[in-house]
């Protein structure tokens, strides 16, 4: 072999080994932009879910919300979350933050494993777990505990039925993403605290007359009308004098769903004080209201609630007003005109609708 090809069989390697060179950085120039362009469609995600969570105060919203991120950010094939509640025994016991049905029940290993997690307070991530139920077989498992401080509110889990299907780097999202979530329940217990009656689960009268001054002013900038009822149970003294307090707050707290049943989704219903309730009905007229109302009359009289074998039930009169039919634009005289109505409508012999007359 000559020397010039000696050297051209040099410059060939060296081409060779150069283009070899520039394809193994072009690979890995993929693979970066790949990996931040993940990175960053997970950063999109948690911001997201950041700014939906905390500006949410209902629990069955903010769930939806963590399930949809969370399927957004991972692969899975189960999807936990639970809240904690430790017993008098110090255990910790778990529940839906909002029951569904047709909920997968947890499997035996499965309830003991992220109970641990919660007494724990520790992520966890496991590539072979065999949780075996109804619904199939989940062969990888991550959760982390949903803390707050040093409080454990509950867990938020996610499966998978492949095995070795996440890795360290995802636990450390789900983690990021728990913790979003723990703040965001806390955000709703406290709003809850201090718009909810405990009791009943409807609201409080000062939060209720917020929203009905909103709706007020909302219906006189764009002209629609709104309709209130004025509600008190019929001879409900008589259930706490005959059974006791005890069975007459058991009567309210059944009573409470009852009403919400019976409601639109817009609908607002409170407590307005002892066995009186106040409902906002927005966008009715007259014959909408009647037709709400009497549903809920209905549903009153239906309620039966056991009060140690023997049935409690009562029945409710309703009073109904109109905006601006019956206020000539002003709120307290709205008001005024449903508690007359409903007045008229004991007077009339009670478990009755009856709309406000001048």
């Amino acid at each position: 072999m000559n020397i010039s090809m000696w050297i051209a069989g040099i410059a060939v390697a060296a081409v060779v080994g150069l283009v070899a060179a520039l394809l193994r950085a072009r690979a890995q120039g993929r693979l970066l932009a790949a990996q931040l362009e993940a990175r960053e469609t997970e950063l999109r995600v948690l911001h997201a879910a950041a700014r939906e969570l905390l500006t949410s105060v209902d629990p069955a919203r903010l769930v939806a919300a963590v399930e949809r991120e969370t399927r957004r950010l991972f692969s899975l094939d189960r999807f936990r979350m639970l809240a904690v509640e430790a017993d008098p025994g110090s255990q910790h016991q778990l529940r839906s933050f909002v029951p569904a049905p047709g909920e997968i029940a947890l499997a035996p290993g499965e309830e003991t494993l992220l109970r641990g997690i919660a007494l724990e307070k520790c992520p966890v991530l496991l590539h072979e777990v065999g949780l075996e139920d109804g619904a199939g077989a989940i062969r990888s498992l991550m959760a982390v505990p949903l803390c707050l401080d040093d409080r454990v509110l509950g867990v938020l889990a996610v499966g998978s039925a492949l095995p070795k299907a996440y890795t360290a780097a995802q636990l450390e999202l789900l983690t990021t993403l728990g913790q979003q979530a723990a703040s965001a329940l806390e955000h709703a217990r406290q709003h809850q605290a201090a718009t909810v009656d405990s009791l009943t689960g409807l609201f409080l009268r000062d939060y209720f007359f917020r929203r009905l001054q909103e709706e007020f002013h909302r219906s006189a900038r764009y002209g629609a009308p709104f309709a209130l009822l004025m509600l008190d149970l019929d001879a409900f003294k008589e259930i706490n004098d005959r059974h006791g307090h005890l069975v007459g707050d058991r009567y309210l707290r059944a009573l409470g769903p009852v009403l919400r049943a019976s409601l639109r989704l817009a609908d607002l219903a409170c407590r307005y004080g002892g066995d009186e309730f106040c409902i906002l009905l927005p966008e009715t007229d007259g014959a909408g209201g009647r037709i709400i109302a009497e549903r809920i009359r209905s549903a009153v009289a239906e309620l039966v609630v056991d009060a140690d074998g023997t049935p409690v039930r009562t029945t409710a009169s309703i009073g109904l007003a109109v905006h601006p039919l019956h206020d000539g634009g002003d709120l307290k005289a709205l008001l005024r005109a449903a508690d007359q109505a409903l007045y008229r409508a004991k007077r009339q012999g009670r478990d009755r609708v009856v709309p406000w007359a001048a």
